[in-house]
């Protein structure tokens, strides 16, 4: 494709497992863009994916619609190229033909299920636009609703990545199926962590640093911090990741909807998503966290002005 020409107007799209997300970005060079508009739309499509195999109809017509909606704001604000990228949910769905059949004869807009590899690959991208990775080794933690991918990196790329079929939705879900367990969230989660792991020293030279992605990491950083500027880089100490831990389990689901004022798709998975981070936290012996407030839309953004508009 051809370089594009600067200021230009271009769009990500991130169907996660818990969330659907737009952004729209006015690019002034390569690596500098203001976000002019985003939305999130409460779509799980997750939901029954990881424990049923496929994604349910009424999943389906409420993305449908969303992505009819995206259509409609990336005409009407001029958009001149777009990215639409789908995770863990979409690409596990026995379905996901029918599905992105959907999207793309009522929206016209190519919905494309990635690996965990290219998941990996689009934080690097936004990660490194908001912090320094010229000095040591980073662990990159992204966690969503259906995979976590980890991946260790430098200021010349990424030298290790994994993803592991552990998410937020996927936890809450796989509990629930499983009747006889007895297990509580905590000892569930706990005990499907205890595999995940990342490269011992002697493969590769050991981590110096740790950053977290996702919009759950961000509302733990909130908690945490009491206020969080999205254009800048928080620091979360390890102790305040314990003591959120601590207050989420004390609260049912309703508590935390109604005393931390949490979305009901938040309020649920927050809890096992500050379990996913901890562990690697420890894994990396990182005493805090770097929460850059970026994620796959925005390595999707700079991707799309990349490979040309």
């Amino acid at each position: 494709m051809a370089s594009p020409e600067f200021p230009t107007r271009v769009a990500a799209i991130d169907a996660g497992s818990n969330a659907i997300r737009l952004v729209v970005a006015d690019f002034g060079g390569p690596g500098s863009y203001t976000v002019v508009h985003k939305v999130r739309e409460p779509i799980r499509l997750g939901h029954r994916v990881f424990t049923g195999g496929g994604l349910d109809d009424g999943t389906m017509d409420e993305a449908v619609r969303a992505f009819g909606g995206f259509r409609r704001t990336i005409d009407e604000l001029g958009v001149v190229a777009h990215r639409a990228v789908a995770t863990s949910a979409t690409r596990e769905a026995g379905n996901r033909d029918e599905f992105l059949a959907r999207i793309v004869a009522e929206s016209g807009i190519d919905l494309e299920p990635i690996s965990g590899a290219e998941e990996a690959r689009l934080v690097h991208l936004a990660v490194r636009t908001r912090v320094d990775l010229s000095r040591g080794r980073w662990i990159l933690v992204d966690l969503g609703g259906g995979s976590v991918e980890v991946s260790l990196v430098d200021s010349a790329g990424i030298l290790w990545s994994e993803s592991y079929r552990i998410g937020t939705v996927r936890l809450l879900e796989t509990l629930a199926a499983a009747r006889g367990c007895h297990d509580s969230l905590r000892e569930w989660v706990g005990r499907q962590l205890r595999p995940l792991t990342i490269p011992a020293p002697d493969s590769y030279p050991g981590p110096t640093a740790f950053a977290a992605t996702g919009g759950n990491i961000e509302a733990i950083a909130k908690l945490a911090l009491s206020y969080l500027d999205p254009l800048k880089l928080a620091i979360l100490p390890g102790n305040r990741l314990d003591a959120v831990i601590h207050l989420l389990n004390a609260m049912t689901v309703p508590e935390r909807i109604a005393e931390l004022r949490m979305r009901p798709d938040r309020a649920d998975v927050i809890l096992p998503a500050a379990l996913v981070y901890r562990h690697f936290a420890r894994l990396a012996q990182a005493e805090h966290i770097v929460v850059p407030s970026v994620g796959v839309k925005e390595g999707a953004l700079l991707d799309v002005v990349a490979r040309g508009t």
